[in-house]
C-alpha cells in the first residue's frame, strides 16, 4: 500500500514539475520593418500553434509576446505586404529577439489603401502644433538642416554669410535663442558653434520635428517661440552610410555614419562629418579706398570674399547594450567637435578683416538609459546625463587694416588689432553638465502621467595671454537652471479626442560680475551679482479627429525662457555681461486644421495654423558706446497665419506650397516715446511675408530594377521689409532689405536599392542678388555634386 501511495505521489510530483516546466513563460520581442528599414506600426504578429495568442507592433514597430517554452510558427503581416512566416524555438525564461522585414506585395498594393502611418504622420497628428520633415528624400542632396527647415511654414533663417556663418532662426516671429534646438531630445545649447544647424548634414538625420510655440515637457525646454528636435537614426539595423560632396567656392563635405547590433544585444554607433569651404563668393557695391584707407566714393561689383574660410568636424561614438533584461537601451558615448571660422567683416560689410578668426572645440561624455514595461508593464523611464567642456577662442593679433582687395596698411599703434581694440587671444572655457530624466506611467488605456526633470549647469572661466589688465571671466560665471515638468494625457472616444494638460516649473541660479563701462574707478567698475528666479508655467494641447481625414488642433502655454550664457555673461570682448538679466515670458496659442485625403491616385495634405505670441521682458541688445549688452526691454505681440499644401500623384509627381504672414508689434515703443503714431507699430528688420514652393517627380525602375531618378525645382520668396522702421521718415529714404526670390534645382539617381547614389544641385540658378540681412549679400549661382554609398543588412 505504501509503495502505491509513493508511486502515486511521485507521479503527482512529476506531473506538477512537468506542468511548471511547460508553463514557464518566455518572451519573444522584436521589431517590424519595411524594406527601407522604416518601422511598421500596427502590424499583426501571431503564434499559429497557440490560439488567440498574438499582438500588434507599437509606434516604433516593436512587439513583445509572452509564451510557454517550445517550438512555434510565428506569422507577421500587414496590409500591402507579403506575410512573413518563421519557425522559432523559445527556451525557458529566455528572450528571443527578432528583426522582421516585410516585403511589399505589389499586387496587393495596387488594390488597397495602406492604413499604417509613419512616425512622421503620427507625430503630426498629436495635439501639439508640430511640423515634421523626413529627410529620406533629401539625404542625397548637398544640404544642411537649416536649408531643410526653411521649407516649413513659419520658419525663416537669415545667415550672415556662407557655410558655417552665424544665423538667426525665426519661428512664428520669435527668433534667435527664443527657439531651442535639440538632437534626439538633448539640448544643443552647450555644444558651441562647432555643432549647430548650419553645419549638421542632412545625411545624419532621419527627420526633424518643429514644435511651434507650445513645447511638450519631455524636451525639458525653456523655449519661448518653440523647439526644433533633430532625430537621428533610431532603427536597430546594421548599416554603413558614407557620403562626399563638393562644389562651388571650394566646398567639401563628407560624412561617415554607421551602426552594428549583435544577436546578443551589443551595439556600436558612430556618426561623423567634415565640412570645409573658402566661401569666396563675389559681392557687389564695395568701397574702393585710397592708399591711406579713405573712401574714394567709387563702388565696384563682383568683388571676391577673401578671408571667410570655414572648417568643422565632429565624431560621436556610442556603445552599449539594447533589448536586455536590465535595460531596453544602455549606451555610453563620447562626442568631440571643433571648428575654425575666418571672420570676413563685422556687421558693416564695408570694413573687411584679413586675419581675425574664431575657434571652438567641444568634448562631451554621456550615458543613456531606457527601460519600459516596469511596474506590470505600466512604467517607462528614460535617463540622459552628460559632462563636457566647451572652449571658445577669438584671435585678433594683426595691427593691419585691410580693404576688400586684400591690400592693407599698418596701424600707427601696433598694440591695436583689426577690431581697433587691443590685440587679443581671448579664450573662455565652459564646464557643463546636463541631466534629463523622463518617466511615463500608463494609468489605463485612456490616460497616462508623464514627469520630466532637466538640469543644465554652466561654469565659465576666461583667460587671455595677450591682454593687459582685467581679463573677462577671470572670476567664474555660473548659470544653473532647472526645469520640472508634469503632464497628463487623456484620450477619449477611441482617441478621437486627445488632450494633454501640463505644468512646468523654472528655477534659475546665476552669479557673475557686472561691469559699469562708464566709470573709471576700478573699485566701482566691477560688481559681483547673484540672481535667483522661480516661476511656474502651464498649458494644454488638445485635438479632435472628425474622421481619419480631418482633424482640428488647439494649444496654449504660459512659458518662460531663461537667458543663456552668451546673453548673461557676454563674450568677454565687445559684448558685456549682465547677470541681472531676467527670463523672458510669453503667452503662446495655436489653432490649426489638418486635412489628409486620398482620391484615387492623388494624395493631398493640407495644414494651417493661426498663432498668437504675447511676450514680455524681451531680451534685446543695447549699445553702450563701442560696447553692447543684453537688457530686458521690449514687449512684443506676434500674430499670424500659415498654411501648407502637399500633393502627390501616382507616387510620382509632387507639388508642395506654403506661405506665412505675421504681424509683430512692439507694445512699449509708443508709450515709452510719447509719440502716438509709433504705438503698436510693426517691428522692423523682421520678415513678415514669405513662402516657398517645390515641384518635382520620382521615377522608379527607369534603367534597371530598383533604381530611381528624382528631380525637383524649389523656390523661396521673402517680401521686402525695412531695416529700422515701417513708419518713421520718408518712405523713399528708408533702408530696405529687398525682395528675395531664389530658385534651386536638383537631379539625382539611385540604383541597387539605394546602395549607390549621385546627385547634382544648382543653387540660386537664376543668379539673383540675395540679402538675408541689410547689405550682407549671399552667394549667387553655385553648383554641387554629391556621392553617397549606403549599405544595410535588413535581415
Amino acid at each position: 500500500m505504501s509503495v502505491i501511495i509513493l508511486r502515486k505521489n511521485s507521479c503527482l510530483f512529476f506531473l506538477f514539475l512537468y506542468a511548471m516546466v511547460c508553463n514557464a513563460q518566455s518572451r519573444v520581442t522584436g521589431v517590424i520593418l519595411d524594406q527601407d528599414s522604416n518601422p511598421i506600426p500596427e502590424a499583426s504578429i501571431q503564434i499559429l500553434e497557440l490560439k488567440n495568442t498574438g499582438t500588434v507592433s507599437d509606434f516604433d514597430g516593436k512587439f513583445d509576446i509572452e509564451i510557454p517554452s517550445g517550438s512555434y510558427t510565428l506569422r507577421a503581416s500587414f496590409v500591402g505586404f507579403k506575410k512573413y512566416i518563421k519557425k522559432i524555438v523559445v527556451r525557458n525564461s529566455k528572450i528571443t529577439s527578432l528583426t522582421i522585414v516585410l516585403q511589399e506585395d505589389i499586387k496587393e498594393l495596387s488594390d488597397v489603401i495602406i492604413k499604417g502611418k509613419s512616425n512622421a504622420q503620427n507625430t503630426r497628428e498629436k495635439a501639439f502644433e508640430v511640423e515634421v520633415i523626413q529627410t529620406k528624400g533629401l539625404k542625397n542632396i548637398s544640404v544642411d538642416i537649416n536649408s531643410i527647415l526653411m521649407t516649413i511654414p513659419g520658419v525663416n533663417v537669415r545667415q550672415r554669410g556662407g557655410l558655417g556663418s552665424g544665423f538667426d532662426f525665426s519661428l512664428n516671429g520669435l527668433s534667435g535663442k527664443q527657439v531651442k534646438f535639440f538632437i534626439d531630445g538633448i539640448p544643443l545649447e552647450n555644444f558651441g558653434s562647432s555643432l549647430s544647424l548650419n553645419n549638421f548634414p542632412a545625411t545624419l538625420v532621419e527627420r526633424a520635428e518643429v514644435y511651434k510655440g507650445v513645447v511638450p515637457i519631455y524636451l525639458g525646454a525653456d523655449a519661448l517661440g518653440g523647439a526644433v528636435n533633430i532625430i537621428t537614426n533610431q532603427r536597430k539595423n546594421d548599416f554603413l552610410d558614407v557620403s562626399y560632396d563638393t562644389g562651388s567656392f571650394n566646398t567639401h563635405r563628407a560624412t561617415i555614419n554607421g551602426q552594428y547590433y549583435s544577436n546578443k544585444g551589443f551595439a556600436v554607433k558612430v556618426s561623423s562629418f567634415y565640412n570645409y569651404s573658402d566661401n569666396d563668393y563675389k559681392i557687389d557695391d564695395i568701397e574702393v579706398r585710397d592708399e591711406l584707407g579713405n573712401d574714394t566714393g567709387v563702388r565696384r561689383d563682383n568683388v571676391k570674399r577673401f578671408h571667410d574660410a570655414y572648417n568643422s568636424q565632429m565624431i560621436s561614438l556610442e556603445t552599449g547594450f539594447v533589448d536586455k533584461k536590465f535595460a531596453d537601451k544602455l549606451l555610453v558615448g563620447i562626442t568631440a567637435s571643433a571648428n575654425k571660422n575666418e571672420i570676413q567683416h563685422p556687421i558693416d560689410p564695408q570694413n573687411p578683416f584679413g586675419e581675425v578668426f574664431t575657434e571652438n572645440n567641444v568634448i562631451k561624455a554621456s550615458v543613456t538609459f531606457e527601460k519600459a514595461n516596469l511596474l506590470k508593464e505600466k512604467l517607462k523611464v528614460k535617463l540622459y546625463a552628460s559632462i563636457g567642456q566647451n572652449n571658445d577662442k577669438v584671435v585678433d593679433t594683426s595691427a593691419r587694416k585691410y580693404d576688400w582687395f586684400g591690400n592693407f596698411i599698418e596701424r600707427g599703434d601696433q598694440n591695436l588689432g583689426e577690431l581697433e581694440f587691443s590685440k587679443t587671444l581671448f579664450e573662455f572655457k565652459d564646464n557643463t553638465h546636463l541631466i534629463n530624466a523622463f518617466g511615463s506611467y500608463k494609468i489605463n488605456d485612456k490616460s497616462k502621467l508623464n514627469i520630466n526633470f532637466t538640469k543644465n549647469y554652466v561654469k565659465r572661466k576666461g583667460e587671455d595671454p595677450a591682454r593687459v589688465g582685467r581679463i573677462p571671466f577671470n572670476d567664474p560665471h555660473i548659470i544653473d537652471k532647472n526645469i520640472f515638468g508634469v503632464s497628463y494625457n487623456l484620450g477619449l472616444f477611441d482617441d478621437t479626442w486627445s488632450t494633454t494638460l501640463f505644468a512646468k516649473g523654472y528655477l534659475l541660479n546665476s552669479e557673475g560680475i557686472i561691469e559699469d563701462s562708464f566709470t573709471t574707478v576700478e573699485a566701482d567698475r566691477f560688481t559681483k551679482v547673484e540672481n535667483t528666479f522661480e516661476e511656474l508655467g502651464y498649458g494644454f494641447a488638445s485635438t479632435y479627429k472628425f474622421s481619419d481625414h480631418v482633424q482640428i488642433k488647439g494649444s496654449f502655454e504660459k512659458t518662460f525662457r531663461i537667458p543663456d550664457g552668451y546673453e548673461v555673461f557676454g563674450d568677454g570682448f565687445l559684448l558685456k555681461s549682465n547677470p541681472e538679466l531676467l527670463p523672458e515670458e510669453s503667452y503662446n496659442a495655436n489653432l490649426g486644421v489638418l486635412l489628409n485625403t486620398d482620391i484615387n491616385k492623388f494624395k493631398l495634405r493640407f495644414d494651417t495654423n493661426v498663432f498668437l505670441r504675447e511676450s514680455e521682458n524681451f531680451v534685446a541688445i543695447r549699445s553702450e558706446g563701442i560696447f553692447s549688452r543684453f537688457y530686458n526691454t521690449a514687449a512684443a505681440r506676434s500674430t499670424g497665419v500659415e498654411g501648407e499644401i502637399r500633393t502627390l500623384y501616382n507616387d510620382i509627381l509632387f507639388l508642395d506650397l506654403n506661405a506665412t504672414y505675421q504681424n509683430i508689434i512692439d507694445r512699449n515703443v509708443g508709450d515709452n516715446s510719447g509719440v502716438d503714431f509709433l504705438k503698436n507699430q510693426r517691428i522692423a528688420n523682421i520678415p513678415y511675408l514669405f513662402g516657398n514652393a517645390r515641384i518635382g517627380c520620382n521615377l522608379k525602375d527607369v534603367f534597371s530594377t530598383n533604381d530611381q531618378i528624382t528631380f525637383s525645382w524649389g523656390s523661396y520668396y521673402v517680401h521686402d521689409y525695412p531695416l529700422t522702421s515701417f513708419v518713421e521718415g520718408d518712405p523713399n529714404d528708408r533702408d530696405i532689405i529687398p525682395e528675395q526670390l531664389s530658385h534651386n534645382v536638383q537631379l539625382g539617381y539611385s540604383f541597387k536599392k539605394g546602395t549607390y547614389n549621385i546627385s547634382v544641385q544648382a543653387r540660386n540658378i537664376t543668379d539673383e542678388k540675395v540679402y538675408d540681412n541689410f547689405e550682407i549679400q549671399q552667394s549667387g549661382r553655385a553648383f554641387y555634386v554629391k556621392l553617397r554609398y549606403y549599405l544595410t543588412n535588413k535581415n
